[in-house]
């Protein structure tokens, strides 16, 4: 055979084929938003409605433990409902829209739904660790100091072991794994970071959304203030 034939042959046999991949890619973004859903749900019997009342005999730090225990459980809430938000719209684009076939899954999502994809993950993430923490601080409440110990532990253990998973997986990138460009971060500090990122580019096209980021910064400059507020009467009251 000549040298050309060859050639030819080597190439139409190294050559990645193009396809549809939009029926995988709505698969992953159910894998996230199914049990983001069932989280959530489990979520509002947990952690707001049997939340701690605060009563008027409890001391500053009780007080304290119960106010973080249910923003705890709005912030976890709420991000299992972004994830759900994220991945619904998702799906709902791939079918509605034909896009041009890729090389696999992780190209296509690489280029048209970056945000949509690190979004759900991340809030997923975040609403999943925060039910972890509610199931410890609900013993904690329910059964006491002993007995809270031990499951506010096993639900550090947990969320760190999580943590440790989640870090390994985000590692590994997607697609092709020898590829740097197919690594949206390197643990879920950087993937959080990228989120960021993303969300601060898509804000100069979107009014809503620098509204909402007007409100997270507000709420957390609320947060500070009652931070700030009962870390000093505890000491005040230590001092007594």
């Amino acid at each position: 055979m000549p040298t050309s034939a060859l050639l030819n042959v080597a190439t139409t046999s190294s050559a990645v084929a193009l396809k549809d991949c939009s029926g995988i890619a709505s698969g992953l973004f159910n894998n996230m938003r199914t049990p983001a859903a069932l989280i959530g749900g489990a979520i509002v019997p947990l952690g707001l409605l049997s939340a701690p009342a605060i009563r008027e005999g409890d001391c500053k730090k009780e007080r304290l433990l119960k106010k973080a225990n249910l923003l705890l459980a709005v912030a976890s809430l709420l991000s299992e409902i972004l994830a759900i938000t994220y991945s619904t719209v998702a799906i709902n684009k791939l079918a509605e829209i034909n896009f041009p076939p890729t090389v696999g899954v992780s190209d296509l999502i690489a280029t048209h739904f970056e945000l949509a994809w690190i979004g759900t993950n991340v809030h997923f993430l975040l609403g999943m660790f925060g039910f972890g923490l509610l199931v410890g601080s609900k013993a904690y409440f329910t059964y006491g100091t002993k007995i809270g110990r031990i499951a506010g532990s096993w639900s550090i253990a947990a969320f760190l072991q999580c943590s440790s998973i989640v870090n390994r997986g985000i590692s590994m990138g997607h697609g092709d794994a020898s590829a740097a460009e197919f690594h949206y971060a390197t643990n879920l500090f950087t993937l959080c970071c990228r989120y960021i990122y993303l969300m601060l580019k898509k804000t100069k096209r979107a009014s809503l959304q620098i509204a909402s980021l007007g409100f997270f910064v507000y709420s957390m400059f609320l947060t500070g203030q009652i931070v700030v507020k009962t870390i000093k009467e505890m000491c005040v009251e230590k001092h007594d």
